[in-house]
């Protein structure tokens, strides 16, 4: 007998489990994408034509634009303004029957892409970005690859293709490169001007290579340091291969010491 009654309690607990699971896949909101500015058309769960539903957004009545046909939900050219949590439920007892979130926006435009090689002839990297104007600038480079030369010298071009994929369709772009013009190391590292004793008109500027340039011996960079005094609004222009250089003034170098430590300027260039 005790036998009995634990076998039928099992099979009661059983079939309550069944039930509260079949009711919590019920109520598991389903995804539905669509495109701004189209017509939106959301179905009640698998009821059928005729049937009289009342549905809600994020908890309260439906404001937007729309129109009721028995279970079927229409809404008219939507915007993001329309994203949301839609439920229907079946009158006249209410009952929920179906739960969709709704996400309206737009397919992804072609992205756009540029590489550079600032550690050549190492390899180089390629950036995209999606041309949409709510998309914000990411601080940590997510949208960014690096790739090893395969060959040093290649006398092919390189060609990067990156594609754009979300739930309402996809775009491509592909950019084609020859590995000189994209070759462009990082600027020269700890920058000083130094008075040189006893020669008040000259200045003694060095520099360091960029640590990223790999190979400085192999690969030799040129340097342009662009200088001017206070007093003067032409820039001076002077390129060397060397890590330092002095400069002169017709002035006293005391004259020109706020801008030239300002807008010292230097680029190495491969």
């Amino acid at each position: 007998m005790a036998n009995l009654v634990t076998s039928l309690c099992c099979v009661v607990l059983a079939a309550v489990v069944v039930a509260y699971a079949q009711r919590r896949i019920q109520l598991v909101a389903r995804n539905q994408y669509e495109r701004m500015g189209s017509d939106v058309t959301m179905q009640c769960g698998s009821l059928e034509s005729g049937t009289s539903v009342s549905w809600k957004v994020n908890g309260t009545d439906v404001q937007a634009k729309h129109q009721l046909e028995g279970p079927v939900l229409i809404l008219n050219q939507v915007d993001l303004s329309h994203n949301g949590l839609y439920s229907c439920f079946q009158n006249p007892h209410g009952e929920r029957r179906d739960t969709i979130y709704l996400h309206v926006g737009v397919p992804p435009r072609e992205p756009l892409i540029t590489c550079r090689s600032n550690t050549y002839p190492k390899g180089f990297y390629c950036n995209w970005h999606l041309q949409m104007r709510w998309c914000g600038k990411d601080a940590v480079h997510k949208n960014r690859c690096h790739v090893r030369f395969p060959e040093v010298f290649s006398s092919y071009p390189y060609v990067v293709n990156v594609t754009v994929i979300n739930a309402l369709g996809k775009a491509f772009n592909t950019y084609v490169f020859e590995e000189s013009n994209i070759v462009k190391p990082d600027p020269p590292e700890r920058v000083t001007a130094t008075p040189i004793r006893f020669n008040p008109r000259r200045l003694e500027v060095s520099w360091q290579s960029p640590a990223t340039w790999p190979e400085i011996d192999s690969f030799p960079l040129k340097y342009f340091l662009r200088y001017r005094p206070l007093i003067r609004e032409q820039w001076q222009h002077v390129s060397t291969t060397f890590k330092s250089i002095c400069v002169q003034y017709r002035i006293p170098w005391m004259e020109a010491s706020r801008v030239l430590f300002q807008e010292l300027g230097l680029q190495s260039l491969k």
